[in-house]
């Protein structure tokens, strides 16, 4: 009986079988061993990072959150970080985020420093009787009145240039009063949300004003602000004039006649200044009380601004109301839900209110469709 022997294996195979073999014989390497964080960890280490940053930044936060549009978010923010700045400033947590700004050549501290608006303020109150925002007559007297000059009549080919301007609040004024003027006028809205007087190291009302006007070229501007000055003044000295004090009114009358002086150009100009409506809580409405009249006294000093008291429109008998009625007789919604803001509705009937007013100002005739 014959035994056949398997043939050997060619090269090529002979190398197949070394290459398996080796690969058997040797150990296999170790996975990568990732030591991975449980996600509860996670979150509890994002959420630490994230209240630290708070507790530091707190001032920031509070900055950040009044350029912010009026809304949950902003209200959600607001509703943190003021609470903490009150607490982490006096107690100086807030001084590595300061030492960072000065370093990076910031101005960190205290509202107001640094800015147009507070300065000119400010040099008003040191020297109550040099006449507002530097202007001065011959060997440093009190300037002469100034002239206000007469209201040309517009017409289609050449309208009247009007700029709507202020914070959140213009935001449905603007359109209603663009809505309501004849062809002879032209309007444009320039809305800032979440700024006004009270903080210009936020937002400075008197350098954009000037800026206004050489981007514009307005002949009247509309003013509508004062919905987020409801808090605490600090002078560039350091002084914090808490909100409701007689000082921190006369502090805000000084502020609303430097930015009507800045944007009437000693009567070349005309500025209508709206008065706030009243608002839905009883704090805030003190507040607004407080700002119209300091407002309204700003107007009476200066040459070309005139202050218009919305009250008798936009409430019912002096107190906050929803709803409103409308020169046809109709009940409308005028206050939005936050209870100090406009809807469009409610901005038609104050816009109605203001072209009326301006037409006692401009030639008869002149503003009428």
């Amino acid at each position: 009986m014959t035994t056949c022997s398997p043939a050997p294996p060619s090269g090529p195979e002979r190398a197949a079988t070394r290459l398996a073999a080796a690969s058997e014989a040797a150990p296999a390497p170790e996975a990568d061993v990732v030591d991975a964080m449980p996600a509860r960890r996670v979150v509890v280490t994002v959420a630490a990072v994230l209240v630290l940053l708070a507790v530091l930044r707190a001032p920031a936060m509070v900055h950040a959150g009044e350029g912010m549009r009026p809304g949950t978010t902003r209200a959600l923010v607001l509703g943190v970080a003021r609470p903490l700045a009150r607490v982490t400033h006096p107690l100086r947590l807030d001084a590595p985020d300061r030492g960072l700004a000065r370093a990076f050549g910031h101005r960190p501290g205290s509202s107001g420093v640094a800015s147009e608006l507070a300065t000119a303020a400010s040099q008003a109150t040191a020297n109550p009787a040099a006449a507002p925002h530097g202007a001065s007559g011959p060997a440093g007297g009190p300037a002469p009145a100034a002239i206000v000059a007469p209201p040309r009549r517009p017409t289609a080919a050449d309208p009247l240039r009007v700029l709507v301007t202020g914070d959140s609040l213009t935001e449905t004024l603007g359109p209603a009063i663009t809505n309501a003027v004849p062809g002879t006028v032209r309007v444009r809205t320039e809305t800032r949300y979440g700024t006004g007087l009270a903080r210009p190291d936020f937002f400075d009302w008197a350098s954009r004003a000037r800026a206004q006007l050489g981007e514009q070229h307005p002949e009247l501007v509309i003013v509508a602000m004062g919905g987020n000055d409801g808090q605490g003044i600090t002078r560039p000295d350091g002084t914090v004039l808490p909100a409701g004090t007689p000082a921190w009114a006369a502090e805000y009358q000084r502020r609303a006649d430097v930015v009507m002086r800045i944007w009437t150009g000693s009567g070349q100009r005309r500025v209508l200044w709206l008065g706030l409506p009243p608002a839905r809580s009883h704090r805030l409405d003190g507040y607004f009380h407080q700002l119209n009249t300091a407002a309204a006294a700003a107007a009476t000093g200066v040459p070309g601004a005139t202050y218009l008291d919305l009250t008798p429109w936009l409430s019912r008998g002096g107190a906050y109301s929803d709803y409103l009625s409308t020169a046809d007789g109709r009940t409308v919604l005028a206050r939005s839900r936050d209870g100090v803001h406009l809807t469009l509705d409610g901005a038609r009937i104050a816009a109605t209110h203001v072209l009326d007013t301006l037409r006692g100002v401009w030639p008869p005739g002149a503003l009428r469709p």
